[in-house]
């Protein structure tokens, strides 16, 4: 699973949501403004939104065209 965490007006979490949705790839958003949520990327230690989680290679990414390269290379 893909989750996604991204800030609000944040141009590069805009851009890899707007990738993700003309791809279909699915993924869950973890906006940041929740403080669980922040809680949880601060344990990777995340700098920078976007960051993404893939749970199932236990693989972390934080920069946007990253995240779309890697998305795109597994075709979720």
């Amino acid at each position: 699973m893909l989750i996604l965490y991204t800030k609000d007006n944040c141009v590069y979490c805009d851009k890899v949501k707007k990738v993700f949705s003309e791809r279909s790839i699915k993924y869950e958003e973890r906006n940041i403004k929740n403080p669980d949520y922040l809680k949880e990327v601060q344990a990777y230690n995340a700098r920078t939104m976007p960051f993404m989680v893939d749970t199932s290679s236990n693989t972390t990414i934080g920069e946007s065209d990253d995240i779309i390269d890697y998305a795109s290379e597994y075709a979720f």
